[in-house]
Order: structure tokens, then sequence, then C-alpha cells
């Protein structure tokens, strides 16, 4: 029988190889792939109508240190910086580093230091909470990089994760663009499945339901999907994204989005170190 540890492993090198083969024959060229999005993740750090981040404010104590791994341009390290002695942010791309710096300085908040680099590839110091929020659907070698999470922590293991990886929904466009269905990202049941499996049996927390992406007009949606889908300007398949947003999307009184799209549903699991 395949593991739990083994299925997530094969679907998430499944859907990278996917992704690997469109850019490759469309000739698309990512850069920096958070680039275009960066500023979705810079949110005011003193926002106080944020209910996810009034909950692990509730996990967090007063005074302590803190990793937030995947911490992006600081959506959740910064405000946590308020309370805490310390943040060590751990952020790969170089987009995501130069908001987070930005919004160091906006906010004048000095006591968050940060490594940019892949969590698997980072030296930091334990720290009393470990966080890692929406940062593990693509990682191939979950086990390893749950078994440092939870190395790192002295205190508690905090980890934020959907149902269903959020790019799930843009699944619909991929077969009418790249002429197959989208292999998708495992979500929060595979990942439980996993903990399990490493004798992690976390604490769960579920949050209300949430709408989903949501743009202000079609075009506005047409120049996201390019880069999120893997399509190249001036190739056939744009032509095939401008269709399929026109079929796939549907105008609600919040603005457009995917047809059919389920509400998201997040969840917070939590673990000691032992």
């Amino acid at each position: 029988m395949t593991s739990a540890i083994e299925k997530w492993k094969t679907r998430v090198e499944a859907h990278h190889a996917q992704s690997i083969k469109v850019q490759e024959n469309s000739f698309w060229e990512s850069g920096d792939f958070w680039r275009p999005l960066m500023a979705n993740f810079k949110v005011d750090p003193f926002r106080t109508d944020d209910e996810t981040l009034d909950r692990l404010r509730r996990e967090v104590p007063e005074g302590s240190t803190l990793i937030d791994v995947g911490g992006g341009a600081g959506r959740f390290a910064l405000p946590l910086a308020l309370k805490c002695d310390h943040v060590t942010v751990v952020e790969p791309a170089d987009s995501m580093v130069e908001g987070l710096r930005e919004g160091m300085k906006e906010a004048k908040i000095e006591n968050v230091s940060i490594v940019n680099e892949l969590w698997e590839d980072a030296k930091v110091e334990p720290a009393d909470i470990v966080l890692s929020a929406h940062s593990i659907y693509g990682v191939t070698d979950a086990e390893g990089f749950l078994g440092k999470l939870t190395d790192s922590a002295v205190s508690r293991v905090l980890l934020l994760a959907y149902t269903e990886q959020p790019q799930t929904q843009l699944a619909p466009f991929w077969k009418p663009i790249h002429g197959e269905d989208r292999i998708t990202l495992p979500g929060l049941v595979e990942l439980i499945n996993v903990l399990w499996s490493m004798d992690i049996y976390p604490d769960l927390d579920m949050f209300a339901p949430t709408s989903g992406q949501v743009w202000e007009s079609r075009d506005d949606a047409f120049k996201q999907l390019l880069n999120r889908l893997h399509v190249s300007p001036g190739s056939a398949e744009e032509d095939r994204l401008k269709q399929a947003v026109q079929d796939l999307l549907v105008e609600t009184p919040d603005g457009f989005t995917v047809r059919d799209a389920k509400p998201r549903r997040q969840g917070l699991l939590s673990w000691g170190p032992e």
C-alpha cells in the first residue's frame, strides 16, 4: 500500500512536471513568479479586522520568539513582531523579501531578521513558535519539511492550510488552455494524513468558509492569469485564455469569480515538539 508520504510526493512531482512541460512548450519565462503578486501579500501590520491573524495572536505568547517559514512580504510576521521579542522570516522569493523590507521600514518594525532561502536549506536557531502559513503545498519532501518545523519549535508549531490549495480554483482553465486536466496540489486532508504517518497528531481548528479569488474585471483576471497559468504573451495559449476568461468567469456583486467555485475552508494545525 502506498503511504501518505509517498502519495504526497508523487502528486506534487506530477504537478511540477506538468507545469515545467507547459513552460517549455510555450517558451514561458517566469523570472520571479511571485513578483506580479507581491502587492497582494503586503497588508497593514496594525490591522484589527483579520480573523486569521487574531487567531494566531492568541497562540503566540507576549515576548516570545517566532520563525515564519515562507513568510512572504510579512502578512503575519510583521503584526506578530509587534507582540514578539524577535521574528525570523525564512523566505526564498526575492520579490517577497523586497516587500517585507518595505513593510518593515514603513511600519518602523526592527525586530525582524530575514533568511532569504528555502526552508529546507535555511540554518536558523530554534524559536518558541514556528509558523508556516500556506507554504507546504508545493513541497515534494513534506516529511522533511514538517520534521524541520517540529525540530525548530521549542513550544509549538502552527501551520495554516486550506482544504484545497488556493490555485486549485484555477484548474478549470488548464484544459481549455493547455489541453489536459490540471494535476492539483494536495491540501489539508492529505497533510493531516502525512502528519499522522509521522506519528504527529495535531490539534485542528477550522475557520469559517470564505469566498475564493475575486477580480474587479475580466481584464484584471486575464492579466493575472497569464502568469499563474504559464501563458506566453502573443501565443496561441493567450488566445485560448482570453476565451476561457469569457467562458469560465461569472460576475457577482463582489466582482468576477470562477463559475461554480467552492468556498475556501482554512484550518489551523498545531502541535508541540514532543
